[in-house]
């Protein structure tokens, strides 16, 4: 499988491409963290994307649709897909999605939070090893 062809690699390097310009992203009177929380949130969706593949490729698992679960066995998707990793041997790229996972939550749903420089590498950072770990 070329990776690089496919939406999940194609939205990594965008993710990239806006740290990577993201002094330039910001519109006249914003506060950087516009931009910060976008990195965030692209390099969460691509990791977890990513591992979405990855899991449905070589490890043949798919979640199943929350509506599908009973009500008292609900989980969402995105924490079956840390759950599967765990499972399938991966605990290290689990801990890597859940902490992309904790920091896009902080800029997705608290908007008068600061995101720091330090929180944008550290999610880049996080998106990196899922990428580069993985392997198809």
């Amino acid at each position: 499988m070329d990776i690089t062809k496919y939406p999940q690699f194609e939205l990594y390097l965008l993710t990239l491409h806006f740290l990577m310009l993201k002094d330039q992203l910001v519109p006249d009177g914003c506060d950087p963290r516009c931009i910060n929380s976008t990195i965030i949130n692209r390099g969460y969706f691509s990791s977890y994307l990513y591992c979405l593949l990855w899991l449905e490729d070589v490890k043949k698992f798919k979640p199943t649709p929350v509506v599908e679960l009973e009500p008292d066995e609900r989980i969402s998707e995105h924490q079956q897909v840390r759950n599967a990793l765990s499972n399938f041997g991966e605990g290290r790229m689990t801990e890597e999605l859940s902490k992309l996972a904790k920091l896009r939550r902080k800029a997705d749903y608290n908007p008068f939070s600061d995101i720091t420089l330090d929180e944008v590498n550290e999610a880049v950072h996080h998106m990196e090893k899922i990428f580069n770990h993985l392997k198809f």
